[in-house]
């Protein structure tokens, strides 16, 4: 039951995105987007009954591979950032050139007059790519991170993951738009998947892994969701010591904190009129939906089983946030339809999309390990 929800979101995620962009071009978008919807479908339903040796695997994955990073020079050489509506680039651009300039960053407007909503080590991982001029290879590498972590698996949905990664629109507009959340999502999913690997001696593994966390959370808040659905489970079903957990989130919140450091230090009055979560909670929901959804999320961590629930349950969280930003936004604008779509970003439902697909390749994995415990 769980992975048909999975695989429903996964689709109507991709059906949104093809209808919404369609439109502008065609009267057929509902016609092109239900179609590709059910394609989808059947690709899941049926593809787990075709198997393919490891050779024709490889030659499927590289062959996707070749093709997102021929994408990405292609998108650098005929899209140039200045030509796209979607601001995400130029946030960065307006963020880091204020640094440069000795200006507090937060005041920076985009070139459609937006806010940097991101905190402080989002614009530390794109600084280097802006810095050689394009984007959208940040972008690419969540592309590449997820196929590759769907090559490693051994699962049945390998050949449906596969087809839908290359059918989905949200992946190619990603990369066009130069936006990065796909890329940022699946960097803390795959630190959130390693911490349950760390054994004990890995003092250093531990370590790092904790830096990385703190550091992870300083890029977007939202994150926080999965951060309870993946540590507090495991202290409920006393499968980490207390006092283990505890260090290792002290260790993420001095990093996270050290993200912050230089501006308070350099702009003390500027950062406490003006930060990340002073926008977050003026331009997008108001604090008190914040606590609607971080007790959601610890509602859910009760009913965390194993390793498959976490990456639901932080799906399914990440994906109501998404839907009450999206009803508060029609709320906020008299549920007025053109004036509540032109404020709607849905691209944020691809925070959703790495977990989503994680859920399937762990679902066989630990249903394959309850049988050989029982």
């Amino acid at each position: 039951m769980k992975n048909i929800a999975v695989v429903f979101i996964l689709l109507f995620i991709n059906f949104i995105f093809l209808y919404t962009y369609s439109s502008r071009y065609s009267e057929f978008a509902i016609f092109l987007a239900s179609t590709l919807f059910i394609v989808q479908f059947l690709a899941y339903k049926y593809g787990k009954r075709f198997t393919f040796s490891e050779s024709l695997k490889n030659i499927f994955f590289y062959s996707i591979l070749i093709s997102i990073i021929g994408f990405a020079f292609l998108v650098h050489f005929k899209i140039p950032v200045e030509s796209i509506n979607v601001d995400r680039w130029s946030i960065i651009d307006a963020f880091i050139s204020e640094i440069f300039n000795g200006n507090y960053p937060y005041y920076a407007k985009s070139n459609v007059g937006n806010l940097p909503g991101p905190m402080p080590a989002y614009f530390l991982v794109a600084m280097p790519f802006y810095f050689i001029g394009e984007l959208n290879i940040l972008s690419a590498i969540g592309y590449l991170l997820m196929l590759y972590v769907v090559k490693k698996s051994n699962t049945k949905y390998v050949n449906f993951l596969y087809f839908f990664s290359i059918t989905s629109l949200f992946m190619f507009w990603e990369i066009i738009t130069r936006s990065n959340i796909l890329t940022f999502t699946m960097l803390v999913l795959l630190v959130l998947n390693e911490f349950k690997n760390i054994k004990v001696g890995e003092k250093y593994k531990f370590f790092v892994l904790a830096l990385l966390t703190g550091f992870l959370l300083s890029t977007r808040s939202i994150y926080v969701l999965a951060y309870i659905l993946f540590f507090l489970p495991d202290l409920l079903n006393k499968e980490i010591k207390f006092k283990r957990l505890f260090v290792y989130l002290f260790i993420a919140f001095i990093s996270f904190g050290i993200t912050f450091l230089p501006l308070i230090l350099f702009f003390k009055n500027d950062f406490f009129e003006m930060n990340p979560f002073i926008i977050q909670s003026s331009f997008f929901v108001p604090k008190f939906f914040t606590i609607i959804f971080i007790g959601l999320a610890l509602l859910f961590s009760f009913l965390v089983k194993n390793r498959a629930d976490k990456f639901f349950y932080s799906s399914i969280v990440f994906f109501i946030t998404v839907l009450v930003y999206i009803a508060y936004q029609f709320y906020k604008y008299d549920f007025s339809i053109e004036a509540a779509t032109k404020m709607i970003d849905i691209s944020y439902f691809i925070f959703c999309v790495p977990f989503l697909m994680m859920s399937l390749l762990s679902s066989n994995v630990d249903a394959i390990t309850q049988n050989k415990n029982s």
